[in-house]
């Protein structure tokens, strides 16, 4: 199959050779258009990964929290005894 990229910039294409480490123009967009795919589905992936530890992290603070407060209140009723 025959792809033309007309304009396509000369250094773009050269560093796109370079990162891809193919020699010709076709083949390093070739590479580059499936590592973008492979990419994206990754940072799809670390998306929901970061969706759900923030959820988890969310609710651990939350326990934190209730558990400053039941010491605090703790130690308030404590001191009311002494």
């Amino acid at each position: 199959m025959l792809i033309k990229i007309p304009n396509m910039d000369d250094q773009i294409l050269e560093q796109l050779k370079a990162a891809t480490c193919r020699n010709t123009g076709s083949r390093a967009v070739e590479s580059a258009a499936i590592g973008y795919l492979e990419l994206r589905a990754t940072v799809a992936k670390q998306h929901h990964e970061n969706k759900r530890l923030m959820q988890r992290l969310e609710a651990a603070e939350a326990t934190i929290q209730r558990a400053r407060a039941a010491a605090s209140e703790l130690l308030e009723r404590t001191a009311e005894l002494i």
